[in-house]
Order: C-alpha cells, then structure tokens, then sequence
C-alpha cells in the first residue's frame, strides 16, 4: 500500500538532471528505488553502475 502511495506522488523528472525526462528509462538507485532517467543521462547511469528495470 505505502509503495503504490509513493508511486503516484513520485515527482516525475529525470533522476539526474531534475528535468522532466524524455524518453524516460527506468533504473534502480542506490537505495534499491526505481528512478527515471532521461536518454541524455542514460550514459552518466551506467557509469553510476545503475541497474536497468
């Protein structure tokens, strides 16, 4: 219940850049949460070693 109330007031931006994201990608952070990130930070993400969704 708590994860699907944290799922609709997630903010939905890019986990990186803090902008809204276009063409979004799921990954996992550091904490284990699922984060979008945006295609132009997707390279950074995998440098971080974020996993992929």
């Amino acid at each position: 219940m708590l994860e699907k109330l944290k799922q609709l007031f997630t903010p939905k931006q890019c986990a990186i850049c803090k902008q809204k994201p276009q063409e979004p990608r799921p990954y996992y952070n550091d904490q284990g949460e699922k984060v979008l990130v945006c295609q132009k930070c997707v390279p950074y993400a995998e440098r971080r070693a974020m996993r992929r969704v």
